[in-house]
């Protein structure tokens, strides 16, 4: 099976682990295996606050990695803590994974894990989260500056010169990730002088529902003045915000995202979210998986540059990401496989798609 038609095959397995991960979201196990005889275990472990790593990473990893090392067997476990995950990862160190791969939920506060991993030499992965002040072996993501970059011009580029007597609201990540700083100081670099910001905020856990709380409080702070747009940093949160906009009778609004989901999609398709950052999911998995089956052969994987986290220079992969908005769905997105046309324009967004010029019976 070549790596194009292997990643495509991975939007039904991510499918089929998204529901175990669903049905055991405390920490249950799901092992995926391309052999029956097994070779080295990888732990990966991820959060079950963000159903992107069951149905895009994990998935796409296994199927990368199995490239690699056909024998090779991933253990994947999810949690809802940094507590929990630190304890999976010491068990999983205990039962003999030779790597480990993590998706903190607290960057911060991983140092058990890592203690774990450096006394039995295991070599860590962070994996789109960076841990801090540990000392792990990699580092994989995307350039948070840049998608912060790409946010911050995208709402500059839609609310023009005609500023006078407006503002900004901006939806941040949860503050104990580190994307969600890095994605914040990116977007400063862009709109700081250039157009006000009413209220800033940092929505805990990504979530959605909080985002709604958080816009509502904004709303209350522009103290008169237009809403010129929203910056958020995740399409969760633009979906969010727009739920207090719509409460609040505001419609047009600029609004960013990022990620990608196939229900921001489709509200850039039909106009109600002005673009989201998009970020090759599978392009990351493979470098990952690339890495992680050098690091198991003995050897140094190749790096983009290090990143420090404050035990050190970590050796680093970090990718590019790219702004999509409405023209871009169909080029970019649908044509490197991320979701589908039947996924993206299912039922409701029927129309929408056919009026973009996607068509459901690609």
């Amino acid at each position: 099976m070549s790596r194009t038609t292997a990643r495509t095959a991975t939007l039904l397995a991510g499918a089929t682990l998204l529901a175990g991960a669903l049905a055991g979201c405390g920490g249950d196990t799901a092992t995926t295996s391309a052999a029956a005889a097994e070779g080295p275990h990888v732990a990966f472990l991820v959060p079950a606050t963000s159903l992107r790593f069951m149905a895009y990473d994990v998935p796409n990893f296994s199927v990368e990695l199995a490239q690699r090392c056909p024998t090779c067997v991933v253990d994947v476990q999810t949690a809802e803590d940094q507590a929990t995950q630190n304890a999976q990862g010491v068990q999983a160190i205990r039962d003999g994974a030779e790597a480990v791969v993590v998706v903190a939920l607290d960057g911060a506060a991983a140092g058990d894990l890592v203690s774990a991993a450096n006394s039995a030499d295991v070599p860590v992965v962070a994996y789109d989260r960076l841990l801090k002040d540990s000392a792990i072996d990699y580092y994989t993501s995307f350039d948070g500056g840049a998608v912060g970059e790409l946010g911050g011009q995208a709402i500059l580029d839609a609310i023009g010169t005609d500023t006078a007597g407006g503002a900004i609201v901006m939806l941040q990540g949860d503050p104990a990730d580190n994307n969600a700083g890095l994605f914040a100081a990116g977007a400063h670099s862009v709109l700081d002088g250039k157009v006000d910001v009413a209220s800033e905020r940092y929505v805990a856990g990504w979530s959605a529902d909080q985002a709604a709380v958080e816009m509502r409080a904004a709303l209350g702070e522009l103290n008169g003045r237009r809403l010129l747009g929203v910056y958020t940093a995740y399409d969760g949160l633009a979906a969010g915000a727009l739920q207090a906009l719509d409460e609040a009778g505001l419609s047009g609004v600029p609004i960013t995202g990022q990620d990608a989901e196939t229900a921001a999609l489709q509200r850039i398709l039909a106009g109600t979210q002005t673009m989201t950052v998009y970020k090759d999911l599978p392009g990351q998995a493979r470098a990952t998986a690339d890495l992680v089956a050098d690091v198991l052969e003995g050897k140094t994987p190749a790096t983009t540059g290090t990143t420090d986290n404050g035990a050190g220079a970590v050796p680093t992969v970090l990718l590019q990401p790219q702004a999509v908005g409405k023209a871009e769905v169909q080029s970019e997105v649908l044509a490197d496989g991320y979701t589908t046309v039947d996924a993206l324009c299912a039922g409701a967004a029927s129309q929408t798609c056919a009026e973009a010029g996607v068509s459901a019976t690609r």
